[in-house]
Order: C-alpha cells, then structure tokens, then sequence
C-alpha cells in the first residue's frame, strides 16, 4: 500500500518538479533552487543512521498529510501557482515520513525537510512588494557614497545623471537575487556550524541586512567607477567582476560572525562538562 501510493505521488509531482527546473534554469530569482534539494539529500544521508534509530511506527496522520498535500497541488494546479504545487511536494515528503517512519523520525528529519522550502520560486507579488524599496535604497546609498567622494551627480528617481553616463538602478539591480542566493547559503551554513537555535536565527538574520548593504555598495562602486574611469563600468567584464568581488566580500562578514558565534559555544560547554565532572551542584541563574 504504502509503495503504491509513493509510486503515485511520483508520477503525480514528476511534472511539478520538471516545471521547477526550469523556473531554476530561466529565472535569476529562483538560480538558487537546485543547491536545495541536493543539500537537503545530503544532509538526510550523513543523518542516515541517526533517522535510522529514530524511525519507528508510523502514524496514519501521515496519510491525512498526504491528501491534503494533494489537495493542495489540487488548488496549485488550479490557480496555476507553481509555488502552491512546490508547496504541496513538501508536504507530502514530511506526510510520507510521518506515515512511515513515524513522528520521532519525522522530528529528526525536520530540518531537511524544511530547507526543501527554499527551493520554491518567490511569488511575482513577492517580488514587487520589495523591488521598489530595494532599488530607491541602493540609489539614495549611492547618491551618499558620491556625494562624500565629491563627485559631482543629479539624482531623479531611480536615476543618477553623472557627467559622461546616466545609470539606472534597474529591477535587475534591485539585489534580491543576491539576497535570496546569500539568504539559502546562510541558512545551510547556520545549520551545520551552529548548535543552537538563537544562534542559527542570528546568523540567518544577519545574512539580510548585510546582502542589501552589499548590493548597494556595488552600484555605488559602479557609479564612483563611472566617473572616474568611464562608462565603460557600467557593463561588461568590469560591471560583473566588481558584482563578483562584492558577493566575495559579503561572505568575509557572515562567515566571521559563524566563527565567532561557534567560538562562545565551546567554553560553555567544556564548563558545563567540568562542573559535572567534579560532581558540582549548579547554581540557578
């Protein structure tokens, strides 16, 4: 019964998946997408023997979970909402092992199964509610970083009228990509660097401000380029490398902050380990 009813939900999510590929292939927001399922399934296999000792009887609400996951790719198919259907597909996998595997398994299995979320492509209405806000900031960024350089600009919108170019800070400049892309890679580097969860939140946390900060550190850099060495900045080889090295250079931060966060962890814990060792009582913070 239950291998029938895998083998269906594989026929019935292959188009699902297949739509995903080349949302991933085509879309520049969803580029992250295939990191997902892979880090997912890497994960659950270096976890295999621990998800081994935690399976055990499974539920039959696990089996609700998976009807309603096809309910809910149902009203995705309906709608035409990939993300409903994406949506759906990890319901079933945590449905599917709920029903197997039982619930203890299924709380060992959590965080994979979640991560999967993030392979789902960000709804257009999504994007629109944050694009404009994100391209006024890397504009009034840039107007400051100028104005401090003593380079003379005219600012209109999401206009900077230098002497020898006109940019503008396009959706495509809008550094949601950069903040979707950086936001996955911190989530998957909290999970393995972190063992707390105030810790891993932080991290994750931090990765947002500091994507924003750095896609408007880049138009900056593009505008002052500009002007002091030619329009020529502002596509080509030297707009994508200077993309590059920011995206470089956004990684220092986040990955200091996951040292120094690992770091405070370990002397608790060889405290904690000493005291009971020598057998002392705790005293109540």
């Amino acid at each position: 019964m239950w291998l029938l009813s895998v083998a269906a939900l594989a026929g019935l999510y292959a188009p699902v998946f297949q739509q995903l590929g080349g949302v991933w292939w085509t879309d520049s927001y969803a580029a992250h997408g295939p990191f997902v399922p892979l880090f997912s399934a890497m994960l659950a296999w270096m976890d295999r023997d621990g998800l081994r000792a935690t399976a055990g009887r499974g539920r039959p609400a696990g089996a609700v979970l998976v009807l309603g996951a096809v309910g809910l790719l149902g009203v995705g198919w309906w709608r035409g909402s990939l993300f409903l259907q994406g949506l759906s597909a990890v319901l079933a996998v945590a449905g599917l092992v709920l029903w197997r595997l039982g619930a203890s398994c299924l709380r060992r299995a959590a965080f994979p199964v979640a991560f999967l979320l993030l392979m789902l492509p960000l709804p257009r209405a999504a994007v629109d509610a944050v694009t404009l806000d994100l391209q006024l900031f890397a504009v009034e960024f840039a107007g400051l970083a100028l104005a401090l350089a003593d380079v003379p600009f005219y600012r209109h919108g999401l206009l900077i009228q230098l002497p020898s170019l006109t940019l503008e800070v396009a959706e495509i400049c809008n550094g949601l990509r950069f903040l979707l892309a950086l936001f996955v890679l911190t989530v998957a580097f909290a999970q393995v660097t972190q063992r707390t969860v105030p810790r891993k939140l932080l991290l994750v946390a931090s990765a947002i401000p500091i994507a924003i900060l750095a896609n408007a550190f880049r138009v900056a850099v593009i505008a002052t380029g500009v002007h002091y060495v030619g329009p020529e900045v502002a596509s080509g080889f030297i707009h994508h490398s200077i993309g590059k090295a920011v995206w470089a250079l956004t990684l220092v931060p986040l990955v200091t902050l996951g040292i120094l966060l690992r770091l405070r962890q370990r002397p608790a814990a060889r405290c904690e380990g000493s005291a009971h060792a020598a057998g002392a009582v705790e005293i109540p913070r």
